[in-house]
């Protein structure tokens, strides 16, 4: 498995199978790139940590709270997802909740056939402050606060600034928004959400 050739993870435009999503799409980037020119932690934590996977998400104040699954990577080299919008993928490759640096990125379909729109579409009115608590398969709740909600055009998205798994712990919430277009089903851009983690 190769970081650097990792394309895409924008919660709406990865479907987890051909059929999975109305959002379908690819970008052009590495978004590992500036990540490997942030500064190098070298801890033995990092390396010994038994990373526990979140299972749970809730932002109560958007009325969120979904059950999250692990995902890694689907043939090309693009971030599988689960097929519901209900349901939200967590990068398996990198940081977990409880990992010592670095994000810990979730994603999920903004909407899809079938299934109708997810919680995440919520993200487009989330607030700087609102808290975040995302549990773990050990039963931890991790506590966190949003610092940006930030809305970017798919083309142009600093992936590595959301993938980095160095810096601060942190949570990365990405969905799909902007124009539908229809042509290449597809949305035009990301809604990211970063939040500090404070417990």
């Amino acid at each position: 498995m190769t970081l650097a050739g990792f394309l895409l993870i924008s919660g709406c435009a990865a479907p987890a199978s051909p059929q999975g999503g109305r959002e379908l799409g690819t970008v052009e980037e590495d978004p590992f790139r500036s990540a490997r020119t942030d500064t190098f932690v070298s801890s033995s934590d990092v390396l010994t940590t038994v990373k526990s996977a979140p299972t749970r998400l809730v932002v109560e104040a958007l009325g969120i709270d979904m059950p999250v699954e692990p995902h890694g990577l689907l043939e090309g080299e693009i971030m599988s997802l689960p097929e519901s919008p209900f349901t939200a993928g967590w990068y398996e490759f990198g940081a977990a909740p409880n990992s010592p640096s670095g994000a810990t990125v979730l994603a999920a379909h903004v909407d899809s056939p079938g299934f109708g729109t997810g919680p995440l579409a919520a993200l487009r009115t989330a607030q700087p402050g609102t808290q975040i608590s995302l549990t773990d398969a050990e039963g931890v709740a991790h506590v966190y606060n949003i610092g940006s909600v930030e809305k970017i055009t798919k083309s142009v998205v600093p992936w590595g600034q959301y993938f980095s798994m160095v810096g601060d712990r942190r949570l990365v919430l990405i969905t799909c928004g902007g124009e539908f277009i229809e042509e290449t089903r597809s949305y035009t851009d990301n809604y990211i959400v970063t939040a500090e983690k404070v417990s």
